[in-house]
């Protein structure tokens, strides 16, 4: 299962999380859960000004009815929700949901493991490689603000720098997977890469061979002498002191738990749109009633798993007539949709997205040193 939350407002203030679990082999959503930590009737009896007595004794006739399922933090939804549906799914569906892939940003898989609902089989933790590539590049930008390892002059750990060690990190797990040893000594090679000079290359654990990436083993394969390092980009270079304070982030990434949990390959991407969908039919900047982001989650379960034409049979449950008209516009809208997702995984589109967002950072970059120091906690 591929499990994730999300909220209703940014900044975990949010009065209303959702947590889904899609199936990864199916990418169809089996289970979700709406969490809700607010309750407009409780909030008009809490300002009445009741009696205490005659307050609990409305509360515990409301209690059936109460919007509030949900009496921790707003960051505690996400593990909470993991908790409902780990411990229903024999239950409700039949199944065992025996490895959760997560972004680990909660402590949902420590919850469900000290829930232990299939015992004595424990639940498997997988991670995201996306969210594994962002926690490198995060990793690395704040450790270049902790130690000044930026700036200006050869062999600095630059934005720039940063994104693309960050990149190489992505790339040395999904070249090498499924094996764990190819992927460590890859994540490795990239450091190594970027280290490397004239006076000492340390190329030998780049891949080899005429597909390889590395000028180094390129050249080498065509029975060549390597070209000097000053000849080709060195946008990637670093120096010796700034590659060993580096190390520790790498020993980290690198570390052979966290790659295992990686063998799989799989991402969160088909949470995440669905996460959009949800909050476009119930908008972040509007305050929303519990019904209405159950209906919104409910009615984006429905198209991302049958598609918009399954709005005609619920139009049909609930007798509202229907015509080829309504059947013909949301024909059109699935078949729209399937052909921009058929668009978007072909390799021009990829390039396309991969070059457009180069030009985005490089635009921002240029007018922000074009502006200067314009924004700034007592900047002036």
């Amino acid at each position: 299962m591929s499990f994730d939350g999300t909220w209703q407002k940014r900044g975990f203030t949010s009065l209303y999380g959702v947590g889904v679990c899609i199936d990864v082999l199916t990418g169809l959503v089996v289970d979700y859960c709406v969490l809700s930590k607010y309750c407009h009737a409780c909030k008009l009896a809490e300002a009445r000004d009741l009696p205490a007595g005659e307050l609990a004794v409305w509360k515990q006739e409301h209690a059936p009815d109460c919007c509030k399922n949900h009496h921790l933090s707003s960051k505690a939804m996400e593990q909470e929700a993991a908790k409902v549906m780990w411990g229903r799914s024999v239950e409700k569906f039949g199944f065992r949901y025996v490895d959760m892939l997560s972004d680990g940003d909660s402590t949902a898989y420590k919850t469900v493991c000290d829930l232990n609902p299939y015992n004595p089989q424990q639940v498997k933790k997988l991670e995201c490689v996306n969210h594994a590539h962002k926690r490198m590049g995060t990793a690395l930008r704040k450790l270049t603000k902790e130690h000044r390892l930026g700036g200006r002059g050869v062999g600095r750990l630059t934005e720039k720098k940063c994104d693309s060690l960050q990149n190489f990190y992505r790339g040395a797990i999904l070249d090498n997977i499924p094996d764990v040893e190819k992927m460590r000594n890859a994540v490795w090679a990239s450091l190594y890469h970027s280290m490397s000079t004239d006076d000492a290359p340390h190329h030998r654990q780049c891949p080899e061979g005429m597909e390889s990436r590395c000028f180094y083993q390129k050249a080498l394969a065509r029975g060549e002498e390597p070209d000097s390092h000053h000849n080709h980009p060195s946008h990637t270079f670093l120096s010796t002191e700034v590659a060993h304070k580096v190390i520790p982030v790498y020993r980290r990434m690198a570390d052979q738990t966290l790659l295992r949990r990686m063998t799989h390959g799989g991402t969160q991407n088909t949470n995440e749109c669905l996460n959009a969908m949800i909050w476009a039919r119930c908008p972040k900047t509007s305050f929303m009633g519990l019904k209405r982001v159950q209906g919104s989650v409910a009615r984006a379960v429905c198209i991302f798993n049958e598609g918009a034409t399954e709005l005609i049979n619920l139009m049909n449950r609930l007798y509202v007539n229907t015509s080829y008209v309504t059947l013909d516009h949301l024909s059109r809208k699935d078949n729209k949709r399937m052909n921009k997702a058929d668009a978007a995984t072909t390799a021009g589109a990829r390039r396309h997205r991969k070059a457009s967002a180069i030009q985005r950072r490089l635009n921002m970059r240029e007018e922000e040193a074009r502006d200067g120091p314009v924004y700034g906690a007592g900047l002036h």
